[in-house]
């Protein structure tokens, strides 16, 4: 991602961060991340968990229940004001740090990012049974 960061036309003022493995997003999420992004400097879209959680061992115990009061699965797009997100990288490299998305790396500066809660499906396609699911979808949204 640095690497791209280096890339951008020095106007940039903006950078979405979106993967490929969620091709399912619509253009009015990206639409609403990008406006509370422009309002608050980094949003992202996510999506409240509504499962069960449980913490386990390494044995595969259940350990203890998790309170899904609040708890949300970050999503993609997440945008960023450029300059945020180059001190949230430089920060990680600097550190040594471990992030999953940047949004763990926007939270290391200790800065404010805003969830988009997703009202559409955005799973990530990750197994060979979420492209008939991804599939049924872009059917059921042709359809209208």
């Amino acid at each position: 991602m640095e690497a791209g960061l280096r890339t951008l036309n020095e106007s940039t003022r903006y950078v979405a961060v979106h993967d490929g493995a969620r091709p399912l997003v619509t253009p009015q999420a990206i639409e609403q991340v990008f406006e509370l992004a422009r309002k608050h400097g980094a949003a992202s879209l996510a999506e409240a968990v509504r499962d069960t959680l449980k913490r386990a061992s390494n044995d595969l115990v259940v350990q203890e229940s998790i309170d899904r009061n609040q708890v949300y699965a970050m999503q993609t797009p997440q945008v960023f004001e450029r300059s945020l997100l180059e001190q949230a990288y430089a920060a990680v490299f600097n550190n040594g740090q471990l992030v999953t998305d940047e949004v763990s790396a926007v939270e290391l500066l200790g800065r404010k990012v805003v969830l988009v809660p997703n009202e559409d499906v955005n799973f990530k396609i990750t197994y060979e049974r979420d492209l008939k699911l991804a599939e049924e979808v872009l059917r059921q949204r042709r359809r209208g």
